[in-house]
């Protein structure tokens, strides 16, 4: 079962007319929980309980200024990279055109066309979550509309930051969020063609530079709302007497490096709705996915045919370095007709490059899919007891699967090299029937990573 990502559709421009450490989602930015002995992402370190950046994993910042290398958690948004060199929109996008309005890559360039006396917006979005702590998104802007060129950063909740360019002004604002509307304005200067916001020591920071070396600052504020789990949006609108274009030359090029989360920090018990911002739900008619008691339940009210339902990753996941996910099959099916599956997914692809773990009819099975093709498998006769418990860990680009009865001793079933690296990818889990089967009926997982 493959799956495509539930995008949202186009985005409306706002306000312009270590191994056992675990996610704390609080609303003061996401970090991440240790223990003695555990590991923290690379470059940070297991403080009073918290995994923390490291001072000596880099070289010193810059007082302040959000160009120093990166320092915030793992999964920052400057891991959002392109140079617009490829046509399309790739894994990491998605584009959104109005009508009158229209967004391609030419010439190594994203182009935003929009024509005269509409109202109309257009641009990128980016596909998956990320978090801004520490970091940024920064764009290359060599070419402004008559009407709105915008740089945005969006949450899981539509609140927003913006950095806009309008009748010869560059705009700094935040929208959806108490205290809504412009924070300051000054004249443009053509040759401040990169602008970049940021999060530094707590506050966001919009700036500007003529050379992406030194950057001057047009605003800085303590941060506006939750920036755990963010979009970054290029794009532009509004309306204008004469047609005109926006160009981008890049996002976040020659960023430094940063690393995707471990997996092991993928933790969810499904103890309280919504899946947001962890995961995004998928359905098709006659299936439904709750947050019920503690468990991700699937339940199916139509017995005919294919129906299938389940949850994707908003963030990317690094499974390249040893880590793994871990769930409890035990509330799975195993009937005629039905699938039940874990996936890691290649992005961009669908969910048709993959590597997972299967139970049908019986059999637990283990996949390698390109385009959705098998390229090679392992079929065992499904043990409940032994195979209760289902482990999928990489090292490069080697997939790993493993079984155990009580998350203690795990026993390898299987290893594969695919022909993709394990970082990033999105973790995908459902079930399914592709047959007849006898309703209602419901599949459950208790949780990720969790206890």
């Amino acid at each position: 079962m493959s799956v495509v990502r539930n995008a949202a559709a186009a985005v409306t421009i706002a306000a312009l007319a270590g191994a056992g450490c675990s996610f704390d989602f609080g609303f003061g930015g996401t970090r991440y929980r240790c223990g003695t002995g555990e590991r923290c992402p690379d470059g940070q370190v297991c403080v009073a309980g918290f995994c923390e950046a490291d001072p000596d994993a880099r070289p010193d910042g810059d007082g302040g200024d959000v160009d120093a290398d990166v320092s915030g958690p793992c999964g920052n948004l400057t891991l959002l990279q392109d140079t617009f060199d490829a046509a399309g929109a790739g894994a990491y996008w998605y584009g959104y055109a109005d009508t009158g309005a229209t967004v391609g890559e030419s010439g190594g360039q994203l182009v935003i066309d929009v024509g005269a006396n509409v109202s109309a917006f257009a641009g990128y979005n980016s596909s998956h979550l990320y978090d801004l702590h520490g970091g940024w998104i920064d764009a290359h802007v060599s070419e402004v509309l008559a009407s709105n060129t915008i740089l945005e950063v969006r949450n899981h909740l539509g609140n927003v930051a913006q950095l806009v360019h309008e009748d010869g002004n560059l705009r700094v604002g935040i929208y959806n969020v108490t205290g809504e509307g412009t924070l300051t304005q000054r004249p443009w200067n053509p040759a401040e063609v990169y602008w970049r916001i940021g999060e530094n020591g707590g506050d966001m920071v919009w700036q500007v530079s003529t050379d992406r070396a030194a950057w001057t600052e047009l605003h800085r504020r303590a941060l506006p709302f939750d920036v755990s789990h963010v979009r970054g949006v290029v794009g532009g609108g509004g309306t204008a007497t004469a047609a005109s274009r926006a160009r981008f030359d890049d996002v976040n090029a020659g960023a430094p490096n940063a690393l995707y989360c471990p997996a092991q920090q993928l933790t969810d018990d499904f103890a309280a709705a919504p899946l947001e911002p962890q995961f995004e739900a998928y359905a098709q008619a006659g299936c439904t996915v709750t947050e019920t008691g503690g468990a991700l339940t699937f339940s199916y009210t139509n017995g005919t045919g294919n129906i299938f339902c389940g949850i994707t990753t908003f963030h990317l996941w690094d499974l390249a370095r040893g880590d793994g996910v871990v769930v409890d099959s035990n509330g799975l099916p195993s009937i005629a007709n039905f699938v039940s599956y874990m996936q890691l997914t290649l992005p961009g692809t669908g969910g048709r490059t993959r590597v997972e773990t299967t139970l049908e009819n019986g059999s637990l099975e283990y996949r390698l899919y390109v385009s959705d093709t098998i390229m090679d498998r392992r079929t065992y006769t499904l043990d409940r007891t032994a195979h209760r418990y289902w482990r999928t860990r990489g090292m490069g680009t080697t997939a790993i699967f493993e079984t155990s009865p009580d998350r203690a001793a795990w026993t390898e079933r299987w290893r594969v090299d695919a022909p993709f690296a394990l970082s990033p990818v999105e973790l995908n889990i459902g079930g399914g029937h592709y047959g007849t089967v006898t309703v209602p009926l419901t599949a459950t997982i208790p949780g990720v990573n969790a206890d």
